[in-house]
């Protein structure tokens, strides 16, 4: 009876977390469907090309659609076991109601360890290909990244405006270019009706074919002179392009690139780079005779807990030197040591995000569980599978979302701990969860015992 019971609610789950899954995965997709199809229709990118991308991209919403399809599953399979009285008929054979909850809490223990396990061993190199395929396309078809009716800006020296751009020809329209690479030169606008883009990978050259344009110039000097040459053909040549479109060497890794093991050995070298900063900041303090940073010019206001503490007990907030302290000797000491601080706060900054990644790794599978402790008792309750189980997934999944990205915020900002903001959204559906599956399983324990002699005398 006990194997038949737990393979039935088994199989009853497999349904709901597999379409649950499935839904907020198209529904995370239909942020950039369009992008994808946009290369493959007008960008000229092969068709097999897209969709590796694609399938690539599909790691990240993987690793947020199975906790997903967890909390819909669990949601509409127990809603609809209590909606046909399945659950009365578990407590009427004297059956603890919590033996139905165990299947569920089983597998998304599984699941929980294989999406830690694909988090760390398989996300990572998934975003890297992703990265690295997007850059061979931005390489190889550079007007990928050049939009039309926005301001480019990517390309030293110049500022470009295109009205309308064929990514497939390079055919430009109402092009508009501001040209400011001449150093020893006043810069210059230039506006063309019609034009042509193309891009010679090799010599990383990007060259724009204009015509039927002007120019205008205004001269430098104390008697400026103002140009205006009209053209029907007209060539630009962006030479260094490659630095812009194609990153020299291999690309590092970002953070969500990277295993375990990779950010914690990137940890320990930002933590001696922010060591090392802030030995030369106190060095420069040594050197100034001071004590605190709050001591130096435009340090003055310190942070909101320190004014707090400073109002608290006034006589441990240093004194600022006079203004006639400052010679212009000490005044470019204060600045290495206020850019040593600020270099040494970037460091810890940086680390801090990484150790938020590392936690973000194990917390977000470890919300397979904490759902299935808040859905299952909100979906006997609910008694329904369909459209109350849609309105309290949707619920839950915001304010888990929205504090997985507050707290992620805070944590790099350093107001919060990374394993706290991590975790904490963990934390309150893990207790409420917990609250609710004591107070089913207590009532529906209670009813058993009371009707265990009625079902008995029936027999």
């Amino acid at each position: 009876m006990r194997t038949i019971l737990e393979r039935y609610v088994l199989r009853q789950l497999i349904r709901p977390f597999l379409m649950g899954a499935i839904v907020v995965t198209f529904l995370l997709t239909m942020d950039f469907l369009f992008d994808y199809l946009d290369l493959f229709l007008n960008k000229g990118i092969a068709l097999f090309t897209v969709l590796r991308l694609f399938g690539l991209g599909l790691g990240w919403m993987l690793a947020l659609s199975v906790p997903c399809g967890v909390l819909v599953g669990v949601l509409m399979t127990y809603g609809r076991l209590a909606q046909d009285n399945e659950c009365n008929a578990v407590r009427a054979s004297g059956i603890p109601l919590l033996r139905l909850l165990s299947p569920a809490l089983a597998g998304s223990l599984l699941i929980a360890v294989a999406l830690a396990l694909f988090n760390n061993y398989v996300l990572p190199d998934m975003n890297h290909a992703f990265a690295n395929l997007l850059l061979a396309i931005n390489k190889k078809h550079p007007t990928t990244q050049i939009r039309e009716g926005t301001f480019i800006d990517q390309f030293d020296g110049y500022n470009m405006f295109i009205g309308k751009l064929d990514d497939r020809t390079g055919r430009m329209r109402d092009v508009l270019i501001y040209d400011f690479s001449r150093p020893d030169e006043p810069p210059r606008t230039i506006l063309a009706r019609r034009g042509r883009l193309e891009y010679d990978g090799a010599q990383g050259l990007l060259s724009l074919f204009l015509e039927n344009g002007e120019i205008h110039e205004a001269s430098r000097g104390t008697s400026p002179v103002y140009r205006k040459m009209q053209f029907e053909r007209q060539t630009l040549s962006i030479r260094g392009a490659r630095d812009e479109l194609e990153p020299a060497g291999g690309r590092s890794r970002g953070q969500r690139e990277m295993a375990i093991g990779d950010m914690r050995r990137k940890i320990l070298e930002l933590i001696a780079e922010r060591d090392r900063y802030r030995e030369r900041g106190a060095l420069v303090l040594e050197q100034l005779g001071l004590t605190s940073l709050r001591q130096l010019p435009g340090m003055t206001r310190p942070h909101a807990l320190a004014r707090l503490l400073a109002w608290v007990r006034p006589g441990d907030a240093p004194a600022a030197p006079p203004e006639e302290f400052w010679t212009p000797d000490r005044r470019r000491q204060a600045e290495e040591a206020k850019v040593a601080n600020l270099q040494a706060e970037a460091a810890a900054k940086k680390a801090d995000q990484l150790r938020v990644e590392i936690q973000k790794k194990f917390s977000i599978p470890a919300a397979c569980i904490v759902f299935v402790l808040v859905g299952a008792p909100l979906g006997i309750r609910a008694r329904r599978g369909g459209l109350a189980a849609g309105f309290l997934s949707v619920g839950f999944l915001m304010f888990y979302y929205l504090c997985l990205v507050g707290g992620e915020q805070l944590a790099d900002r350093q107001y919060l701990a990374p394993w706290i903001a991590m975790w904490l959204p963990n934390l309150v559906l893990g207790i409420l969860g917990l609250v609710l599956v004591v107070r089913v399983c207590d009532v529906r324990l209670h009813g058993a015992v009371a009707n265990r002699p009625a079902v008995e005398a029936l027999g």
